[in-house]
């Protein structure tokens, strides 16, 4: 199986037998190449490997002349900020977010903090494919700089005049946040003190070492659910390594999927904001989220998977907001990418202004059974299978625009290929959770003989 892809989210793969640090100065000389030079932000996670990639993204982009501006361990939304705040001409994420240990990325982001549009990454990739990169003169060759040391400080403070912080610090929650030992540990206490809560702070070591799945899923949440009780905490918050994600968990100790994210934050948006505004989301979000755009009058627009893709659909349509199942959330006037900070201060505004607990929250969303599979296929082979699915399920209205999506009255199933590691992932959703597990497995079992011929 690949164990590196290259596309719209940079290029990620698994150390060593994929990401090695050749390509890393291949693909970092492609964007100081790309950009002329110029002043480039690099901010990095807590894996291990992250220093091996961050020396080999260095020297090449000193190499082509580039001013690089050390961000250290940063998270990803505080970089999205940086990057038009400090005036910078791109930057270079080092961070696999929700992959595992053994992964590592290189993102790109346009002068504007946003992941590289299809035409950017397009352009990079020809220089990256051609090998013809920028090469200074001894003394044209760029220089490191700091970025300024509080520039975390000013991040929190303009999060913080987006949302009602007074509502909030009236309110004395007590969360327990899981950090899954990545970049948000780094403001963690800012963070919390800034909204007034009582921050119970759980995977909060910048050692390197995943604890858990990194990504926020359900099963991910079992640590915070467990002392939740104990501590008779109001909120539960699980996030990503790079804190583009969050998923929660109630004070119940319900460990909500992270489809439940975002349409928990929409419903707060909308109902502030009326009238109609258009919301931005995939094409394999839950129906929930559907069901709440409705509820407001608002429009519903689905895209591609990818952050990149939500954001330019967001600039596209004037939306109010964009997000993914993935528990990612972006909200106009904001930064140009998810931030797992908002969308966790935004809950906390919802609960306080609304006065209500989070399972008060989650209990007034339309529900559905969801069922996520992650199937390994190499990647030059997901298509073919996909394609050959249709055959199956001639009575489904087909959706094509992001691998297939079949629906029927009482459900839908996404089949796509990940644009991020050598799997396809689906994703069936029912009222009725039998069906969607039988539909999943049926799926499943049909997926995996094609891999096998």
């Amino acid at each position: 199986m690949r164990s590196l892809k290259l596309g719209v989210a940079g290029m990620r793969g698994v150390i060593g037998s994929g990401l090695a640090p050749a390509r890393i100065i291949d693909f970092a000389s492609a964007f100081g190449t790309f950009l002329n030079g110029g002043s480039v932000i690099v901010a990095r996670d807590t894996r291990i490997s992250s220093d091996m990639v961050s020396h080999a993204v260095f020297s090449a982009l000193l190499s082509c002349g580039c001013q690089v501006y050390d961000a250290g361990i940063t998270s990803a939304p505080q970089l999205h900020f940086m990057v038009p705040h400090l005036k910078a001409d791109g930057a270079l994420l080092l961070g696999a977010g929700h992959q595992g240990a053994g992964w590592n990325a290189i993102i790109p982001l346009a002068a504007n903090g946003a992941y590289f549009n299809s035409i950017q990454i397009q352009e990079m990739l020809d220089i990256y494919h051609s090998h013809r990169y920028q090469a200074m003169n001894w003394d044209k060759i760029g220089k490191v700089h700091s970025i300024p040391l509080d520039a975390g400080d000013q991040y929190l403070d303009a999060l913080c005049s987006k949302v009602d912080v007074e509502a909030i610090r009236r309110a004395k929650f007590t969360v327990v946040a899981d950090f899954c030992n990545g970049t948000g540990s780094v403001i963690a206490e800012k963070f919390a003190s800034r909204l007034g809560i009582k921050m119970i702070a759980i995977n909060n070591l910048l050692s390197g070492i995943l604890p858990h799945e990194p990504e926020p899923r359900p099963r991910s949440g079992f640590q915070v659910q467990s002392i939740m009780a104990p501590l008779k905490a109001d909120c539960g918050l699980v996030f990503n390594t790079d804190m583009s994600r969050l998923a929660v968990v109630t004070d119940t100790g319900e460990t909500l999927s992270e489809e439940y994210t975002f349409p928990l934050i929409a419903d707060y948006v909308l109902s502030k904001n009326p009238g109609c505004h258009t919301v931005v989301t995939n094409l394999c979000s839950t129906r929930t989220l559907d069901d709440i755009v409705a509820k407001y009058g608002c429009e519903l627009e689905k895209t591609r998977v990818g952050q990149a893709n939500m954001i330019d659909k967001m600039a596209e349509t004037g939306a109010i907001m964009a997000g993914e199942g993935s528990g990612s959330v972006s909200v106009k006037g904001w930064v140009n990418g998810f931030d797992g900070f908002m969308a966790a201060a935004m809950l906390l505004e919802s609960m306080a202004v609304r006065k209500m607990t989070v399972s008060g929250l989650a209990a007034a969303l339309p529900r559905y059974f969801i069922v996520k599979k992650v199937i390994n296929c190499p990647s030059s082979h997901a298509y073919a299978v996909i394609r050959s699915l249709k055959k199956h399920f001639a009575d489904a209205k087909i959706n094509e625009d992001d691998g297939l999506r079949f629906d029927w009255q009482d459900g839908w199933i996404s089949l796509r290929a990940a644009a991020t590691e050598p799997v396809i992932r689906m994703i069936a959703e029912y009222k009725n959770r039998e069906m969607a597990v039988d539909r999943a497995l049926y799926v499943r079992g049909l997926i995996e003989r094609l891999v096998a011929s």
